[in-house]
């Protein structure tokens, strides 16, 4: 099966790529710079995806990008910290779904799985989370982004086409090529304090499970919308399996949401007029300090998969960054890299 990936040098979408080349597939990549990706994927050793340049945004190079396929993994996505502007998000997040989607479905490619968000669902109730929910307006720009590409993708499904939807939490694990935002956020709290919001809670998917998910979605194809928020940590046991994989002592610093929310609001409003090196955003405070315990796909166990635990996962994820010269050795005592 001849697969094309979008977002195949980010962190998703890469673990998807890796697990289909290692299954026997061959695999596409859309990729901004060839050069750059034949790189990253020479240096893992387990083959080689094909390229085409080109950008989710120009309709041309996506559709000479599925010239061929059998199957698209649509995983390119911009965040509110990626975009330089409103507008390229936007161009990104729902001009780059409807120009894949769209297209693929035009060539009469039956077996496409979109990786969207929670964030088009979320709600702090969670028995309000559930695939069949409906879309949550949202007043932050991203928000609003991933719920205007997921009323289109949802219209598809109306109509029979054959479209998978998965729904990730927080994305962590090892083997990142971006250094995505979920590693921003572990890296600021490790080094400069860790928030304890309360009784509040975080989900993370470890990114080798997530990819496990589609892979098998593309191989089956069909029509479904999967959640797959991960496992379940209080903000204080969270710290707690940091800190016990890990070795660093870690300052907890007890918070209260609705000031962090605050926070998140002023630090947009700076982000206006300079750069600022930090994940608190408006959004991201927003799912930190309201995030409720949603359950996960029942696809997952019927497809024979399981969730690695929390441990696991945050032990691969700090060696890796150890490793990767995205954090001191010093502050990772208990953490040994093989080489």
């Amino acid at each position: 099966m001849k697969v094309l990936i979008t977002g195949g040098t980010g962190f998703v979408g890469s673990h998807v790529c890796r697990q289909l080349l290692s299954a026997g597939h061959t695999v596409r990549l859309l990729v901004r710079s060839a050069a750059r990706a034949a790189s990253y994927y020479r240096d893992l050793g387990e083959g080689s995806p094909e390229f085409v340049i080109g950008d989710v945004t120009d309709i041309d190079s996506v559709r000479a990008s599925l010239q061929d396929c059998d199957a698209v993994v649509h995983a390119a996505a911009a965040t509110p910290m990626q975009a330089g502007s409103v507008e390229q998000l936007f161009a990104v997040n729902v001009g780059g779904v409807r120009h894949v989607v769209g297209t693929a479905l035009e060539l009469g490619i039956q077996r496409i799985v979109c990786i969207s968000s929670i964030t088009a669902i979320f709600n702090p109730d969670p028995a309000r989370v559930t695939a069949d929910a409906p879309l949550v307006k949202s007043r932050l720009p991203y928000g609003q982004s991933k719920v205007e590409a997921e009323r289109y993708l949802r219209e598809l499904q109306q109509q029979q086409a054959p479209v998978s939807i998965v729904y990730p939490g927080g994305v962590i694990g090892p083997d990142d090529p971006g250094f995505s935002d979920s590693f921003k956020a572990l890296k600021h709290r490790m080094e400069n304090g860790f928030r304890i919001f309360g009784d509040g809670g975080i989900q993370y998917v470890d990114v080798r499970d997530l990819a496990a998910l589609v892979c098998s979605l593309v191989l089956t194809g069909g029509s479904g919308r999967f959640l797959v928020p991960g496992v379940y940590s209080t903000w204080t046991a969270l710290a707690d399996t940091i800190e016990s994989v890990s070795g660093c002592r870690l300052q907890r610093i007890p918070a209260q949401g609705w000031k962090l929310r605050l926070v998140g609001r002023l630090t947009d409003i700076v982000r206006l007029f300079k750069s600022v090196d930090s994940p608190i955003s408006a959004e991201t405070m927003r799912y930190a300090t309201l995030w409720p315990n949603i359950r996960n796909s029942p696809a997952l166990a019927e497809r024979g998969l399981a969730l690695r635990s929390s441990r696991e996962t945050f032990s691969d994820a700090i060696a890796w960054m150890v490793k990767a010269g995205h954090i001191a050795p010093s502050l990772c005592p208990g953490i040994t890299v093989h080489e």
